[in-house]
């Protein structure tokens, strides 16, 4: 039992639904752009060009501009796929929420 008087589990399901709530009020759109592309497609692009570079280019090669910019164009399109990913993830985790705590519910 809580100091309110209800369980632990409501009392957590409360404070979950008040902040998508607070969280929704923003727009999906916003919500998408942070959680879904900038939080999450562009870091895994960042890490997977990374990783792409380093296992393409070997360790025995300098590591010159002339000798990475023939990957250029592969690291684009990884972070570009990564972003895409992470739009669709955004907006399903819209739809989660909005299913899970109702998008009328105040």
């Amino acid at each position: 039992m809580t100091a309110t008087g209800g369980t632990a589990a409501e009392f957590v399901a409360q404070q979950a639904r008040t902040r998508w709530l607070r969280t929704r009020d923003v727009g999906r759109s916003a919500f998408v752009w942070r959680y879904g592309i900038v939080g999450w497609g562009l870091p895994a692009g960042a890490v997977s060009a990374a990783v792409h570079i380093v296992r393409v280019h070997g360790s025995n090669s300098p590591w010159t501009l002339e000798a990475v910019r023939p990957l250029w164009g592969s690291v684009a399109g990884l972070v570009c796929v990564c972003a895409v990913v992470g739009y669709l993830l955004g907006s399903w985790l819209w739809d989660f929420c909005e299913a899970r705590f109702g998008h009328h519910a105040r």
